[in-house]
């Protein structure tokens, strides 16, 4: 969606410049020699996948050639069929299981045909695929996946060994991989972090034993790019952090992230009231004195927390505007006292990209009890997500990307 035929509604303007600067201080944690897969999931954790895929494949704010990262992971079939073509693998996390239970099968051949790289965790799955892949006359590309203390999924470290024998047993599958995944990184002393990693190394310190070419091995999520380095491996996983939120979720300067996403509405109406007018479902909101308030077009169903009636803080011309009332279903009231200049068109910022604002992810997560991880993902698909550039790229040519994707 282009940002001209967006005005007027409520919408996410995705910074293409931050996702770029994101991926850089992960680059520099990291090094030149360990990839990044950059984690897209849950349409790229709210920012809309088609345009973060688009900023990592073909834009650089650097002197290095896109694409910025080396490959992408979706959490399932669905995520990775709905991805804009790219030339970067593809890696779906969510362990092949019924593989041949409803439309599974079919799922199973269009990813193996793509060429995407498939989670197993059994010997009975690795079975199965290999089954499918032979009967396309293909091979599945697969990694591993092992639980170090997690304990959600992935194969136990006693069975490690067997799952290896048995998918090198089939010659219709290509390990590509082998991962874990933290249980704590966002605590970096927490010691479960090192006895996760220890465990891991030490499982697949064998890998390379009679291989032309070892597996890639891959721990770290954002918590371990920035506080386990030792945890880098081959690839890196971030997620959070390429969309600009600190792994421990709370700013900080020492990690200067640039939040990616900034949502805003317009005010389409403003009304004036009497002291003692009360306002909303319940009537839990009462003007103190009189007041003039503003209507925005935002509401739980658009995935604004119903908990922060009364409570959140959006802004208006760079001034804090309270919520007055209930969050209803598609409607806010907001208390314009601070901003009487006002008018109905202005826009009103519902989520600030800026960490440090009385309506940043950071205190809208902290004010709904939750993390800024479903604070993102809960935005709902009547939010327009709109591509913005603060470099490189005119405005205009810009727009007109935009529009060349826009069916006529």
């Amino acid at each position: 969606m282009d940002a001209k035929n967006s005005l007027g509604e409520p919408r996410c303007l995705i910074s293409r410049a931050a996702i770029l600067h994101n991926v850089g201080l992960i680059r520099k944690a990291i090094g030149p020699d360990v990839k990044i897969c950059a984690v897209v999931k849950a349409d790229a954790y709210g920012h809309g996948a088609d345009i973060v895929v688009d900023t990592l494949c073909n834009f650089s704010n650097s002197e290095a050639e896109p694409p910025m990262v080396d490959a992408l992971a979706v959490a399932d079939l669905d995520e990775a069929a709905a991805l804009m073509a790219c030339d970067l693998p593809v890696i779906v996390l969510r362990p092949v299981e019924n593989a041949y239970l409803g439309s599974q099968r079919a799922r199973l051949e269009a990813a193996t045909r793509h060429g995407w790289v498939l989670s197993l965790c059994s010997a009975a799955a690795a079975q199965d695929l290999a089954r499918i892949a032979e009967n396309r006359g293909q091979r599945a590309n697969v990694q591993i996946m092992v639980n170090t203390g997690l304990n959600r999924a992935g194969v136990d470290l006693a069975g490690l060994d067997g799952l290896i024998e048995k998918i090198s047993s089939l010659p219709a599958l290509r390990l590509l991989g082998v991962a874990t995944h933290f249980a704590s990184s966002d605590e970096p002393a927490n010691p479960l972090n090192c006895e996760q990693l220890g465990r891991f190394v030490a499982a697949t310190s064998s890998l390379s034993i009679g291989r032309q070419s070892r597996p890639h091995l891959s721990a770290a999520n954002s918590g371990g790019v920035f506080f386990q380095p030792q945890s880098h491996l081959d690839m890196v996983r971030p997620g959070i952090s390429i969309y600009g939120i600190d792994p421990r979720c709370r700013p900080d300067m020492d990690r200067p992230l640039r939040p990616a996403m900034k949502w805003t509405a317009p005010l389409i109406a403003i009304r004036e009231v009497a002291a003692g007018t009360q306002v909303g479902y319940g009537q839990t909101w009462t003007a103190e004195k009189p007041t003039r308030l503003g209507l925005i077009p935002v509401g739980y169903a658009d995935g604004y927390p119903r908990s922060l009636s009364n409570r959140g803080i959006t802004m208006v011309a760079g001034q804090p505007a309270p919520v007055a009332g209930r969050v209803s279903m598609d409607l806010m009231v907001i208390d314009l006292q601070n901003a009487p200049q006002a008018t109905i068109g202005d826009e009103v910022t519902v989520l600030d990209s800026d960490p440090l604002s009385p309506a940043s992810v950071y205190r809208i997560a902290e004010l709904a009890g939750t993390i800024p991880y479903e604070i993102f993902c809960r935005i709902g698909t009547r939010v327009r997500r709109v591509a913005v550039d603060e470099f490189g790229v005119r405005p205009e040519e810009e727009l007109n990307r935009q529009d060349a994707k826009t069916p006529s």
